[in-house]
């Protein structure tokens, strides 16, 4: 009798251990437990690329939208902690891109591509001659005024301590990312990535008013 019962015994404990290492396994392929702060590459290295912070925080949650894209930014964040970035280096000795002309940029812009593209801020602002302010001041020959200068908003205290006027090198910078720009204001535009829809933004608004300053010529290197 102690013989069976010591049978039955065994046979449960065997059941019991298979069960838990059943689930435990059926648990790491749902979970798996894979290190995802380890880099498959050196900071610095041509390939892959370094992460660019400033676009994921810009761009954010969209800049994630590959689930391994989340990993390789942890990944990314403990390996260069305390670390300072590696500079950029050009794959296979090609020669790095000529920086950005205004002047140029603003010669092809299209003001019509600049205005629909505003269409996206008509809920903040205006951009009619003697029009309202909304959440934002309006836009009426902004270009060229002093900055927190238009009557009747209340700007932030950091628009208001930045000074200087909106011309159009100063434009193109706050537009690609106001926060970042002017740390502080109350603008919670992300930015426009985009070179070219910045230029066109810009173009637009200097056809709002009869006062704004000419274009700024293309540089002569710009075309070499």
């Amino acid at each position: 009798m102690n013989r069976v019962r010591w049978l039955v015994t065994g046979l449960c404990v065997a059941g019991a251990a298979g069960a838990l290492w059943s689930l435990n396994w059926f648990a790491g392929q749902l979970y798996p437990n894979g290190d995802a702060g380890t880099l498959a590459y050196k900071p610095g290295e041509d390939m892959p690329p370094r992460v660019d912070m400033a676009s994921v925080q810009r761009d954010w949650p969209a800049s994630l939208g590959d689930p391994g894209e989340g990993k390789r930014l942890i990944a990314y964040h403990r390996d260069m902690r305390g670390k300072a970035p590696a500079p950029a280096s050009s794959v296979g000795g090609a020669p790095a891109p000529a920086p950005l002309d205004l002047g140029t940029l603003l010669a092809s812009a299209d003001a019509n591509a600049g205005k629909a593209k505003m269409q996206l801020c008509a809920s903040c602002h205006a951009f009619s001659q003697g029009g309202p302010n909304r959440i934002g001041p309006n836009l009426w020959g902004v270009v060229g005024r002093p900055v927190a200068s238009h009557a009747g908003f209340a700007y932030s205290p950091a628009m208001k301590a930045h000074g200087g006027s909106w011309t159009y090198d100063k434009l193109f910078e706050f537009l690609a990312s106001p926060a970042r720009d002017i740390p502080g204001t109350k603008m919670s535009f992300a930015g426009l990535r985009r070179p070219e829809d910045r230029a066109a933004v810009i173009k637009y608004l200097a056809s709002l008013g009869n006062g704004g300053p000419p274009l700024p010529a293309p540089s002569p290197q710009a075309g070499q």
